[in-house]
Parts: structure tokens; sequence; C-alpha cells
């Protein structure tokens, strides 16, 4: 059974590096470059479709991904949630957001 794995994120060279991560692995990859692309994929296909969802937070407007993320709270999405985003590798930040992304349903935060 394949598993299937959500790309919201507008970099396409960070998007192209996790597909070819994730591809060998044995998923099927779908990429939305906006939140509100990344939700309309997630009701068209159901929020349980999703193994796995990497968004960043930063994409057309600052906080456009936290925004998503607590609009799905309510649409019961399962997935795994990894946010990947370049504003949380300054030290400090990382740790802390970390404990603030946990209400929101964030399994893993990763720099980019």
């Amino acid at each position: 059974m394949a598993r299937h794995l959500l790309i919201v994120d507008d970099n396409d060279r960070y998007a192209k590096n996790l597909d070819d991560f994730f591809i060998p692995l044995g998923y099927t990859t779908e990429r939305a470059v906006t939140a509100a692309e990344g939700m309309h994929l997630i009701k068209l296909r159901g929020p349980r479709h999703y193994d796995v969802m990497v968004t960043d937070i930063t994409m057309e407007s600052q906080l456009a991904g936290l925004y998503m993320l607590y609009a799905l709270k309510p649409e019961d999405f399962l997935g795994t949630v990894v946010v990947a985003s370049t504003g949380f590798d300054v030290p400090g930040v990382l740790s802390a957001s970390r404990l603030l992304m946990r209400s929101s349903g964030v399994h893993y935060l990763v720099p980019k």
C-alpha cells in the first residue's frame, strides 16, 4: 500500500529535495505551493489520505502555514505533521517553537 505525502511549500528546490528523499522510501507525493492549496487538497482527498504532511510556516503570508495547521484541527487530520521552516534555526527559537507548535498538532519541527 502506497504511503502519501503532502508537501506544502513555496520553495521549489526544497520541495524537489523532499521528493528525492521520500519517493525512494515508497511515498507518493503531492505538492501545494500555498497553505490555501494545501487545505484544498486535504479537503479534496480527505483528512486521512495523507500519512505525512511537510509544511512551511511562511508562504503567501508570514503565518499562512501556521493558520493552516490550526484550521486542520477541526478536519481531524490524522497524518504526521512536520513543519520545516527557515526561521527556526536561530538558537533558542527552535526549542521554544517546538513547545508552542505541539498544541497545533505538529509532530516534528525542523529547520531547513
